[in-house]
Order: C-alpha cells, then sequence, then structure tokens
C-alpha cells in the first residue's frame, strides 16, 4: 500500500468519526446506523450494544431527549492502518444540558475499531474511554440577534445547502 493510500484511508477514518458526531448531535438516526458496519458493538457505558441499536438509543432516549443540544468536539485522531482494518483513537469534548441550570461536560477518548466493507470503511467496534465527566452550572441566554440557532434534527442549517446568502 502507497504512503498516499494510507494518508487518504486515514482521511476517510477522521470523517468517519467526524460523521458519526454530527449524526449524533443532530439526532440523525439513518446517518448514524450508515457509520457502523452490520455486526457492530459500541460500548458507551452508560449504553452497550450494536451500531443500529446505540442509534436507536441517542434518538429515542429519555437520557438524550431530554437535553436541547448534543455537542461533540473533536480532537486529534491517531490510526493505524493495517489493510483492511483500522485502529484509531480519537480525543473528544463533549457538552450536553441535564437540567435547566445545568451543563455535563465530558472528555475522553474513542478506541475504535473498524474494518473496509465493500470499500467503505465503517465502525465496527467503539469502546468509549471516559478522562472526565462533571456537572457544572450554566444559564441560558436566548441566541444573539442574527444568529442561525442549531437544532437536533434535520432542521439543522448543516443540511441546507446554501449556496449564495438567501434575501428575502
Amino acid at each position: 500500500m502507497s504512503t498516499a493510500d494510507t494518508v487518504a484511508d486515514k482521511m476517510e477514518l477522521t470523517e468517519l468519526v467526524a460523521r458519526i458526531a454530527r449524526a449524533v448531535d443532530r439526532t440523525d438516526r439513518d446517518a448514524i446506523v450508515a457509520c457502523y458496519a452490520e455486526k457492530s458493538f459500541d460500548d458507551h457505558g452508560r449504553f452497550r450494544g450494536s451500531g443500529v441499536e446505540f442509534a436507536e438509543y441517542i434518538c429515542n432516549s429519555d437520557f438524550t431527549n431530554a437535553s436541547p443540544f448534543l455537542y461533540h468536539l473533536l480532537g486529534q485522531s491517531i490510526w493505524d492502518v493495517e489493510g483492511d482494518e483500522a485502529f484509531g483513537e480519537t480525543y473528544f469534548d463533549f457538552y450536553m444540558q441535564s437540567e435547566e441550570s445545568s451543563l455535563v461536560r465530558s472528555f475522553g477518548r474513542y478506541l475504535d475499531y473498524c474494518q473496509r466493507i465493500d470499500g467503505r470503511w465503517l465502525l465496527t467496534y467503539r469502546r468509549v474511554v471516559m478522562d472526565y465527566r462533571g456537572t457544572h452550572p450554566s444559564t441560558n441566554a436566548p441566541a444573539s440577534a442574527g444568529h442561525f440557532e442549531g437544532t437536533r434534527d434535520r432542521n439543522d442549517p448543516v443540511y441546507k445547502r446554501l449556496r449564495w446568502p438567501e434575501h428575502p
């Protein structure tokens, strides 16, 4: 395998991790499922199950639906690619609102095992390693005038492909 192929694989794997995070933040069930191999396992601690079951959990559980937002900020990813298998570690910083006045923040690492299946990298096994979790007091403020607001569904601005500013 050439260096260019290895770099391309690592970029695709890093994007796969980002796509899962975005799909979770937007509670986009189909996009979550599309990132996992048919035979997969996700160990999030609080949740353990297949990629399909993880999508159902994110999109339908009282735990995640109680928060007006889920927010992932991803850090560095390091991948070891061995043919059609890849082992990765990606740092994350995660936020969600647990109550009107509490912000839950956690950071840690995703330890991922991915396989190339039918020419696409898919997540086969994920283990979440939590390095910190805490609850912090917070207050909600309205969005600044003129800003677009994110939503936890397909109405989020990311799904609308803007090419030029819209005019009234």
